[in-house]
């Protein structure tokens, strides 16, 4: 049996998420083992001989599932090591041939998801401008962008949020079109499902797929805002690590691990 190892806080943060992905790989007939960053560092090697590609051994399928370890003593040292090891694991889920979750990129850590949110949100709107209205950020307030409760603005300065113009207004600022009453619907991509509330609305989906493969995210979350009548969301964030999930999220990524390997799932769900 292949050995999938998922690169995980798995004792940690990510415990209830390890549980669920064990049983639903277990059902699904696929074998899974965990592995922190300092585990997998450990135990893997890179090799790379005069006109060769970079060979990793051992060679197995990833899911890189956090990015990074916890628990490294807060001093220089500490930081030090936590930061070799990172760069260490990223190579081996960078080089290895095997499919990757998630594999990070030469410009990423996770798919080519941007290190800032606000980039993140940036790019996802260039993509889809009529389906991803999504936040805009500034240094200084633009006196043309904003009528009377037209926007919801967020003054990083003062901590405050307003409808329309802030006042006093110091910057810098988030913005985006204001929906009443708003609703935060979380959407989860793995592979080529989409899971959500069952209410939410097919636009938000087709553009939640179409963003997560823009990032080349085999796993992301993305939040939206919307109004009970709005067919397209106000994008607020988008995250390519999972921290936590219920048994159908597990059971999409034992299903994409699955398609990986050229064989369905031995158990039905």
């Amino acid at each position: 049996m292949t050995q999938i190892v998922a690169v995980a806080d798995y004792a940690g943060r990510q415990a209830r998420l390890a549980s669920r992905l064990s049983a639903a790989f277990s059902a699904a007939g696929l074998g899974l083992e965990f592995r922190t960053h300092r585990e997998l560092a450990a135990e893997v090697s890179v090799e790379q001989r005069p006109g060769q590609p970079p060979a990793v051994t051992p060679d197995r399928p990833l899911l890189w599932l956090c990015p990074g370890d916890t628990g490294w003593p807060p001093t220089p040292d500490g930081q030090f090591l936590a930061t070799e090891t990172l760069a260490a694991t990223r190579s081996i889920a960078f080089l290895t041939r095997s499919a990757v979750l998630n594999r990070p990129t030469a410009v990423s850590l996770c798919g080519t998801l941007p290190p800032g949110p606000a980039r993140v949100v940036r790019g996802a709107r260039h993509l889809d401008p009529g389906a991803v209205r999504a936040e805009r950020f500034t240094g200084s307030w633009p006196p043309d962008a904003a009528g009377p409760g037209r926007l919801e603005v967020y003054d990083y300065a003062t901590g405050r949020s307003s409808y329309g113009p802030p006042s006093p207004a110091a910057g810098p600022f988030r913005y985006r079109a204001a929906v009443r009453p708003a609703r935060l619907v979380p959407v989860r991509v793995v592979g080529d499902q989409v899971i959500a509330a069952a209410d939410a609305a097919p636009a938000t989906l087709a553009a939640s797929r179409r963003v997560a493969a823009r990032y080349q995210l085999d796993l992301a979350i993305m939040w939206w805002l919307t109004g009970p009548a709005d067919g397209a969301g106000t994008l607020a964030r988008i995250d390519g690590w999972l921290w936590d999930a219920g048994d159908d999220v597990a059971w999409a990524i034992a299903a994409w691990a699955a398609g990986r390997l050229g064989r369905p799932a031995e158990a039905d769900r």
